[in-house]
Formats: C-alpha cells, sequence, structure tokens
C-alpha cells in the first residue's frame, strides 16, 4: 500500500519536475486522501509492519518506522561505517497526518539514517 501511495506521488511530482528542473526532490512528498486520518494510519501501520518495518515512534499523527538494510553502493563508498562491521544503516519513513473537512493531507518523508555521526541525515 505504501508503495503504491509513494508510486502515484513519485510519478506526479516526476511529471511536475520535468517542467522545472532535470531532477525529482527527494522528498517530503505530499498528497491528499479522501479518508479520515485513523483510516490512513491503520493502512500505513498495516502495510509498513508487514514489509518488515518496526515502530520508531507513534503519536497520534506523526510516526515513523525503519528497517535496518544495507547502504545504497554510491553512499557505502564515501561512508567510514560501510567499512565497520556491527553500524546498521536504516531506512526511514516518517509520516504526518493532518485531518481536515473529510480529507487528510499526508506528508512522507523518505530518508536514509547512517550510524556516521556526521551525516546530513542522520536524526
Amino acid at each position: 500500500m505504501k508503495r503504491a501511495l509513494i508510486l502515484i506521488l513519485a510519478i506526479s511530482t516526476l511529471a511536475v519536475a520535468r517542467h522545472k528542473k532535470a531532477e525529482a526532490r527527494p522528498g517530503p512528498y505530499v498528497f491528499i486522501a479522501k479518508s479520515s486520518a485513523q483510516t490512513l494510519k491503520a493502512l500505513l501501520f498495516e502495510g509498513n509492519l508487514s514489509e518488515g518495518y518496526t515502530v520508531d515512534s507513534d503519536d497520534q499523527l506523526q510516526f515513523r518506522f525503519s528497517k535496518p538494510t544495507q547502504m545504497p553502493v554510491v553512499d557505502a563508498i564515501f561512508m567510514a561505517s560501510s567499512m565497520c562491521k556491527g553500524m546498521t544503516t536504516k531506512k526511514v519513513w516518517s509520516y504526518t497526518l493532518v485531518e481536515l473537512n473529510g480529507t487528510t493531507k499526508v506528508t512522507v518523508q523518505p530518508v536514509w539514517e547512517y550510524p556516521d555521526d556526521y551525516w546530513p541525515n542522520s536524526n
């Protein structure tokens, strides 16, 4: 479900990006759904948990999932931690839901978390 939503958003983002610049932005992605925030939250939890992600934080309408995974090859070349065993890279998905008048605005921020302190996407 998450991948389908991101794919739809990515396609529309790429269409807009072609007119403005050569590359699409890495996120955050924002889209509107005609569902309640609680319904979307349940679907997002189900999809992420079934894909092996764990819940890092769960506030009422802000939540975050992560999963340890292999670092992208291009980034691994420049990371000191790629040479160190036991240092884990994580793929992270953060969501913020805002419900208003029967629609929900969903903001999705995909990032890589690297174990190195100096990497800009580390939290």
